[in-house]
């Protein structure tokens, strides 16, 4: 019997949390909602949605597929990311959190 070992897919996914400020997050989503849909037009873009905590009412989270770390670069470089990000820094409690991830495929 041939053992297949797993291997890395060369798509990333991205996780990232925001905290709004207490009394921020209407401010916030009032930023977010609108620049939703660009980024799922982009090159390389697989999945690109964004959630609101069911536990947590400050907590927002955008989760992202790119097809690879390059694309997610370019996203994450785009003038549109850095300004909004520059936006929300006096909306959010704690510094956004980006975590990224890379899937694992079976044999």
């Amino acid at each position: 019997m041939q053992m297949h070992s797993n291997t890395e897919s060369s798509q990333i996914r991205v996780i990232v949390l925001i905290n709004a400020k207490e009394g921020k997050k209407q401010e916030l989503l009032d930023l977010f909602i609108p620049l939703v849909d660009p980024p799922r037009k982009r090159e390389g873009n697989v999945v690109y949605t964004f959630n609101s905590s069911m536990e947590n009412p400050n907590e927002l989270l955008f989760d992202e597929v790119w097809d690879s770390k390059e694309s997610y670069d370019k996203h994450y470089n785009s003038q549109e990311s850095i300004a909004l990000r520059a936006k929300i820094q006096d909306l959010v409690s704690r510094p956004i959190e980006f975590k990224l991830y890379k899937g694992i495929t079976g044999p």
